[in-house]
């Protein structure tokens, strides 16, 4: 059953699945017992820099409004310490002009998050520093969260969402990716269940130790949960907008791929040359989500009538 390359999505599917669920992911990064009383990702632009920074998280702790500044990255680069100044300090701007003349601009604290790299254990804290070292510090610290240097116990502790980071863990196994699959079955509502195990596949094909617990999570899932999540059909308009946008006819090949393997299962066989040649038509004719359909709904024997009437719709 094959997915986007899910290099290419890191940062949207982090952004979608913990917009769902922002207290899960600000408890993880406050004391424990902290009272939180609302949590959520403001929508906040420099409207001088034309930038939206859409990383912080807002909440509302002990009666005090916090902003934690987010940045995921697959390893630590050379510029990352200044990329996390550079959008703390923009946050910065952005709160000062937003918050009325007298009332306390919020305080901010910047979180990266690390999903690969080194095995030698990251410090707490990272920095850039825009003062001589002679002097009195000024610039940004950082908090360092290397997700793939802790176990699944420690991360599924921090609630449902953090575990979508399982695959990266030390630890991760098969065995270990069947009981956080239960475990978000028993704890979690049935469209929840469904984001956070696509988002489980995601973090595992870019799990840099090549487990290959991508194929064991995905045995595990039902066929629908892939085909109907968000991450599998934006794979699939992305395959044909890189068709267009390179003018070849393989982009569309490449977006219609997937759907030819639900096709072929739902069949029972493989798809002749015209009805592949069919498919890649009614993709570009019709899009992904009516193809989804199709392939779900119909019998077998009405999606070979489908793919062999000319007019189907």
């Amino acid at each position: 059953m094959a997915i986007p390359d899910p290099t290419e999505d890191i940062d949207l599917t982090l952004r979608h699945v913990s917009r769902q669920f922002p207290e899960q992911f600000a408890r993880a990064l406050l004391p424990p017992g902290s009272a939180i009383t609302a949590a959520r990702w403001p929508d906040t632009q420099v409207t001088s820099r034309q930038r939206r920074l859409d990383r912080a998280i807002e909440v509302i702790v002990g009666g005090e409004r916090r902003l934690f500044h987010v940045e995921w990255q697959l390893t630590m680069t050379a510029d990352m310490p200044f990329r996390v100044f550079e959008y703390h300090m923009l946050m910065a701007l952005a709160l000062a002009a937003e918050t009325p003349a007298g009332a306390p601009v919020p305080r901010i604290d910047s979180v990266l998050v690390l999903l690969s790299g080194r095995e030698e254990p990251w410090p707490e804290e990272g920095e850039y520093r825009t003062s001589s070292p002679d002097a009195g510090f000024s610039g940004a610290h950082f908090r360092i969260d290397a997700v793939y240097q802790r176990t699944v116990a420690e991360l599924a502790a921090r609630g449902p969402l953090w575990t979508i980071f399982a695959p990266l863990a030390r630890d991760a196994d098969p065995a270990q990716m069947k009981r956080v699959l239960d475990d978000l079955r028993a704890s979690t509502t049935p469209r929840e269940f469904e984001e956070l195990a696509v988002a489980l596949t995601v973090f595992a094909d870019a799990d840099r130790r090549e487990r290959g617990l991508r194929e064991i999570i995905v045995t595990m899932l039902s066929e629908e949960i892939i085909m109907e999540s968000w991450v599998f059909k934006q794979g699939v308009e992305k395959g044909i907008e890189k068709g267009i946008e390179k003018g070849i006819e393989k982009g569309i090949e490449k977006g219609v791929e997937p759907l030819a393997r639900l096709f072929e299962r739902k069949l029972g066989r493989t798809l002749d040359a015209s009805e592949r040649a069919a498919l890649i038509e009614r993709l570009d004719r019709l899009g992904p989500d009516r193809l989804l359909d199709v392939g779900l709904e119909l019998s077998p024997e009405a999606l070979g009538t489908w793919l062999s009437d000319p007019a189907s719709t």
